[in-house]
């Protein structure tokens, strides 16, 4: 996590104007697919820390020509240790991008690289009628091919996107996306409104505490999708 972390980019930015050509296009195949993993990712906060199946490292990774891009997110903040400062927990929002040809029936993996702008819903909009820009990260292609893992649905990119101008009172957002293939073309998805629900707060233990158990020290909590 050292490294891609370090290799994410955060930054305040105003919003730039979108193509949503192939978005309409392809706008109720991804929405369907988009509500599955929505599923998927109640059952895995329900349900804790769960490790999906994992792929043989020799399997041949599915390739194509990307036409459109899906991501969904975890509805709550999560808290995981940031290694650059310390192990300090670190909130962030963890997700999921997958990859489409014409058609949303398997997930590619091609190179590129990745774009996420997170806004505040929760206050009013902006006088120019747009909703406020809280962040920007940015993920070069070395770092987005680190991210691929298989999960049931297939190959994607696991996605944990650290938020530094996180504030509890915030719980209405929305984030866009934009992956950009390596000739060029650009690939949009726009999450809606996402209501956050209480943060997976990190697990603090007193010395106290400590010294009355004799089993090892608690791992801080994170969201494990493989």
């Amino acid at each position: 996590m050292a490294s891609v972390t370090q290799a994410i980019k955060s930054q305040t930015r105003d919003q730039k104007p979108e193509n949503k050509r192939g978005e309409r296009r392809h706008g109720a195949s991804a929405f369907g697919f988009q509500l599955l993993v929505s599923g998927l990712w109640f059952l895995i906060s329900a349900l804790g820390c769960v490790h999906l199946p994992k792929t043989n490292s020799d399997e041949a990774m599915p390739h194509g020509a990307v036409c459109q891009v899906v991501a969904t997110w975890n509805h709550q903040v999560v808290f995981a240790p940031d290694p650059t400062h310390g192990g300090t927990p670190t909130p962030g929002l963890a997700g999921r991008l997958y990859l489409f040809g014409p058609e949303v029936s398997f997930p590619l993996v091609e190179e590129g690289s990745l774009i996420v702008d997170l806004f505040d819903d929760t206050k009013p909009a902006t006088g120019d009628g747009q909703p406020l820009p809280l962040e920007e990260w940015r993920l070069d292609p070395s770092t987005l091919k680190r991210l691929v893992k298989r999960d049931m649905i297939g190959y994607g990119y696991t996605l944990f996107l650290p938020w530094g101008t996180y504030r509890p009172e915030i719980n209405q957002i929305h984030l866009k996306v934009r992956f950009v293939t390596a000739k060029g073309a650009s690939f949009y998805a726009d999450s809606g409104r996402v209501s956050l629900d209480k943060a997976i707060e990190p697990v603090t233990h007193s010395a106290t505490e400590m010294s009355k158990s004799n089993a090892p020290p608690p791992v801080e909590p994170t969201v494990a999708v493989r």
